[in-house]
């Protein structure tokens, strides 16, 4: 199968990260391209980061669709894009938050997350309650650094501030799972595994698995109502090629 994965952001250093990753995990028959839009912040660290984001993801999606089989938007955000590529494809789009979420349930009785600033704890907070998990939920903990800290490739400060956020998560808060709550972290899950004795989530890899799995069991997104085409609409200078993705021609 064919993944393509959509990184919302400018980063080249997550992108590569990322790229590291789909060489551990990915099944030989799998096939993923990271790549970012060609206009997108730098890092996204807040809601207007994100909605600045959300249209050229998309049209990264419209432009590169017919290549691939499935999609991955590799935010750790609830990210609006997500859903409305949802509604345009019969592919199945995976956003990375929700795909370490949903698996930490099955890994244990609660999880945590541990992402970079405070301004990230009541977004994350709110997608835990849509994703239906709050009781779930032990804890969202931040360490106090911007993502942009995080493209420091060794930076041991880092490092050990998720570490001793994870540590207060399952000694103090009752998490028994930890979920990495951005993509730049992609590159402690092993290690922090390891160290901690539980199992810590990168929500890249989760989404990667579980779209093999969707894959190979043939399993999309049901189209009946929330993910159905988008009715045609008239749209005021925007590409043509948004109008292609809608259910119905133009009336004449």
């Amino acid at each position: 199968m064919k993944i393509l994965t959509i990184n919302p952001n400018a980063s080249e250093i997550f992108n590569e990260l990322l790229r590291n990753k789909t060489s551990i995990y990915a099944l030989p028959s799998t096939n993923i391209k990271v790549v970012s839009p060609k206009s997108a912040p730098q890092v996204i660290e807040g809601i207007y980061d994100e909605a600045l984001s959300i249209k050229s993801t998309i049209e990264t999606f419209i432009d590169l669709e017919k290549d691939f089989d499935a999609f991955i938007i590799a935010c750790f955000s609830d990210h609006l894009a997500t859903y409305a590529i949802r509604e345009i494809t019969r592919k199945p789009v995976l956003g990375i938050a929700e795909a370490s979420i949903y698996l930490a349930c099955m890994l244990g009785e609660k999880f945590s997350i541990i992402t970079t600033n405070d301004r990230w704890g009541p977004l994350l907070k709110e997608a835990v309650r849509k994703y239906g998990v709050e009781t779930k939920c032990a804890s969202i903990r931040t360490v106090g650094i911007s993502i942009s800290d995080l493209e420091e490739r060794d930076n041991k400060n880092v490092k050990k501030a998720i570490e001793n956020e994870a540590t207060i998560a399952l000694c103090k808060d009752g998490a028994e799972v930890i979920c990495l709550g951005c993509a730049g972290m992609s590159r402690f899950d092993k290690e922090l595994n390891k160290k901690l004795g539980v199992p810590v989530l990168d929500g890249f890899v989760c989404a990667i698995k579980l779209l093999e799995i969707f894959h190979q069991y043939g399993l999309t997104h049901s189209k009946i109502n929330t993910y159905s085409k988008p009715l045609y609409k008239e749209l005021t200078n925007l590409q043509s090629k948004f109008s292609k993705v809608y259910k119905k021609s133009k009336k004449k």
